[in-house]
């Protein structure tokens, strides 16, 4: 495989450039490093908010849960208000030069098990199966309500996320708005159908590289790949081989399979990273505002582990935060190989 030094690769979805830069990876390096943390956990952590009948800061005592299980946010990032029949207030400046409006929707957090010890690769199949569901419920019921017209669902893992309480746990923002990285992406899965008669996703799995170095695990309804333009360093997707727009749409075989890969793949950064690996996950499903294109877009899980190897967290600094385009230090077909080589077992 021969692939130049640098190249820009283009990203469909977000329409936008990702450099592959895989020379930088040979940059000599003296900034931080970061180490696996090797505190053992309790299974039960008092001082823990999201275990199972502790008090949290709000003064909310948790249930004795012990299965997945969401809760409103105490302290969300949204006003809430698209919760009400009415909004009152909605604009609160009009001027172009200083406009503000409330920032209306719903913050939950969904805890993945009642052992404050465990990540998604811990569980049982059983246990994974009862994720998705809440993965599905949550995604039906939110984006059945009034003035709710985007419902992400993600988990933050990991120290170098930024995340606030390590037990292992997701969450969901379902905004009065649809996002911006959404905006992007249903116009480019609506032009893409407009124009080719395809859907963007299935005709871009078809394409030979995805059937080989980009490939990392075919399943029966799913697809585990690397995308061609990966933002970061060991980005992947898993993607459906029909087309469905959201967790709602899938079928209990094809729920049961994501939930099964994605575990697998959570299993895979492990192995790699020779640690519970940190790492971002985005399920990206259809906006749910009532615009007619929402048809052509299609579900797709990405994970995104922040690091660049071992030891090394990727940032986005100058360039990228400047320019709005990422600089990818490792080609995604050498990423792609070293999944492969780990099966994502126990």
């Amino acid at each position: 495989m021969s692939v130049a030094a640098q190249q820009k690769r283009w990203q469909p979805l977000l329409e936008q450039w990702v450099v592959i830069s895989a020379a930088t990876s040979d940059r000599p390096w003296s900034g931080a490093l970061t180490a696996p943390v090797q505190d053992k956990k309790p299974s039960h952590d008092e001082a823990c908010y999201l275990c199972p009948g502790v008090t949290r800061a709000s003064g909310v005592t948790n249930p004795l849960y012990n299965k997945p299980w969401a809760f409103d946010n105490d302290f969300p990032s949204l006003s809430g208000a698209a919760d009400m029949h009415q909004v009152d207030g909605e604009v609160i400046e009009s001027d172009v030069l200083r406009r503000a409006e409330s920032a209306g929707g719903v913050c939950r957090v969904m805890c993945w098990s009642e052992k404050h010890n465990v990540t998604l690769a811990d569980l049982t199949d059983t246990q994974m199966a009862e994720v998705a569901a809440l993965w599905k419920h949550e995604y039906e019921t939110l984006s059945a309500r009034k003035n709710i017209n985007n419902v992400l669902i993600f988990e933050n893992k990991g120290i170098e996320t930024g995340v606030s309480n390590l037990h292992p746990h997701g969450q969901i923002y379902a905004t009065d708005f649809v996002t911006d990285s959404a905006t992007r992406m249903r116009r480019a899965q609506h032009n893409y159908r407009v124009e080719h008669d395809q859907r963007l996703l299935q005709a871009m799995i078809k394409r030979p590289e995805y059937q080989s170095e980009l490939l990392v695990e075919r399943g029966e309804h799913f697809v585990t790949i690397v995308p061609y333009a990966a933002r970061f360093a060991f980005e992947s997707w898993i993607v459906p081989t029909r087309h469905v727009t959201s967790v709602a749409s899938m079928s209990n075989d094809e729920l049961h399979e994501l939930a099964r890969m994605y575990q697998r793949q959570v299993r895979r950064y492990d192995s790699i990273f020779q640690r519970s690996c940190p790492n971002v996950t985005l399920l990206h499903n259809a906006p749910c505002d009532g615009d007619d294109t929402n048809s052509d877009w299609c579900f797709y899980l990405v994970m995104q582990p922040p690091l660049r190897d071992l030891n090394k967290v990727k940032y986005l600094a100058g360039f990228e935060s400047g320019g709005g385009n990422i600089i990818n230090p490792v080609l995604p077909e050498v990423a792609a190989e070293q999944m492969r080589r780990c099966d994502g077992q126990v």
